[in-house]
């Protein structure tokens, strides 16, 4: 409990204080007693300025004013109250257990967590990799009927989704076609929205994290996407282990239009 006292504090007001605060405490426990009392004091000289006291170290001074001889400090807990206490002690105790608990279930959670990121994001370098692998390949031995298989997928996804713009002044007209073709021996990928093509390591999509995330995620793209991997299984004859085919994380869904 604390007790504030406005104004200008006398032994009167101190009495008077101290009434009020015994009687706020006996209507919540009826018989209870003050024992100790700590009073923080702010004096203002005759010109109304607050000051301090200090000790020999230039501390806030401290004054300990001791109880008479044979008076008690503090009265001995009962029988009762010594279990009231003890009870309340397990509680706590318990308490601080079962946080403990949560917190290591929350820190082994999130551990187990990042382990199995690092472990999706290892195996998405790992595909990734050998998709650009695959693409470098084809681009030696049969460059021209790579770009020609790609785009007859695209082809044939956008006269079956027909794709149309969802946003923007181009609102509800078809989305423009992309198109690979090949420079200087790498694969480039072009359409009307951009200035100038973009070489891509492989047509599949580029690594974020533990995905491989295509260019675009609209229906059209991404089912020309899954396309593009089976494309690649038939030109170079199979796919390393490390390309699980259709099961590419991010293949497992399809955007919308």
């Amino acid at each position: 409990m604390r007790l504030r006292i406005k104004g200008e504090i006398t032994p009167e007001r101190l009495v008077e204080a101290y009434a009020k605060a015994l009687e706020k405490i006996h209507a919540v426990r009826p018989g209870a007693k003050i024992y100790g009392a700590n009073l923080y004091l702010t004096p203002f000289d005759a010109d109304g300025m607050a000051f301090d006291l200090a000790d020999d170290r230039g501390n806030s001074l401290i004054m300990n004013i001791s109880a008479p001889p044979g008076t008690v400090v503090k009265p001995a807990l009962s029988a009762e109250a010594e279990q009231r206490r003890e009870a309340a002690r397990e509680d706590e105790r318990q308490r601080d257990a079962r946080a403990n608990e949560l917190q290591r279930q929350h820190e082994a959670e999130m551990d187990r967590r990042y382990q199995l990121r690092a472990a999706l994001e290892a195996k998405a370098k790992k595909s990734h990799l050998a998709l650009n692998s695959v693409t470098d390949a084809l681009l030696a031995s049969a460059p021209e009927r790579l770009a020609e298989e790609l785009n007859r997928v695209i082809r044939f996804n956008w006269e079956s989704f027909q794709p149309t713009e969802p946003n923007g002044p181009n609102k509800g007209e078809p989305k423009p076609m992309p198109v690979f073709s090949l420079l200087e021996g790498r694969l480039q990928l072009s359409t009307k929205s951009w200035k100038q093509p973009k070489i891509v390591p492989n047509p599949v999509g580029s690594l974020k994290g533990s995905l491989i995330a295509p260019m675009w995620t609209y229906a059209a793209w991404v089912a020309s996407t899954v396309a593009f991997v089976k494309v690649l299984e038939q030109l170079s004859g199979s796919l390393p282990d490390d390309i699980p085919g259709d099961h590419l994380p991010v293949l497992k869904s399809v955007g919308s239009d």
